[in-house]
């Protein structure tokens, strides 16, 4: 995973998703240093700060498209749990848990991953918001 920057086709257009979405790649960007460097204890902290980041984000971001009454919010939030159990197992294979697996194919898919929910779910809802006028087009 060689991209894990921001770029402006992201941006959903609503300042708290798009903010939370910037820091969660900040974290990731972090991360694979930290992996690269063979840092396992610094590679754990951060993606325990992933961990509360991403749950702290999809709380905000699920409540929000409750609020705006999004009609594939469920498919939404079982897209966030697989990235939470992604995001788990690659922590427990820095921490030396889990050693069968490769770490940086595991960080690369977690990366994949995240990006695809910024792509492919929050996409999706975005152009619900914008349908719905919640949100300008960008």
């Amino acid at each position: 995973m060689n991209d894990l920057s921001w770029h402006d086709f992201f941006e959903i257009g609503v300042q708290f998703i798009d903010d939370d979405h910037k820091r969660l790649l900040s974290i990731m960007l972090n991360t694979r240093k930290a992996i690269e460097e063979g840092d396992n204890k610094k590679c754990v902290q951060l993606l325990t700060s992933l961990l509360k980041e991403a749950n702290d984000h999809f709380e905000r971001e699920e409540k929000y498209l409750l609020e705006v009454k999004y009609p594939e919010l469920e498919e939404h939030k079982k897209y966030h749990r697989e990235l939470l159990v992604q995001v788990e197992t690659t922590k427990r294979i820095c921490e030396g848990i889990e050693t069968e697996h490769d770490l940086s194919k595991c960080f690369d898919g977690m990366a994949r991953f995240l990006i695809d929910d910024i792509l492919k779910g929050d996409i999706n809802f975005k152009s619900y918001l914008q349908y719905e006028g919640y949100v300008k087009d960008l």
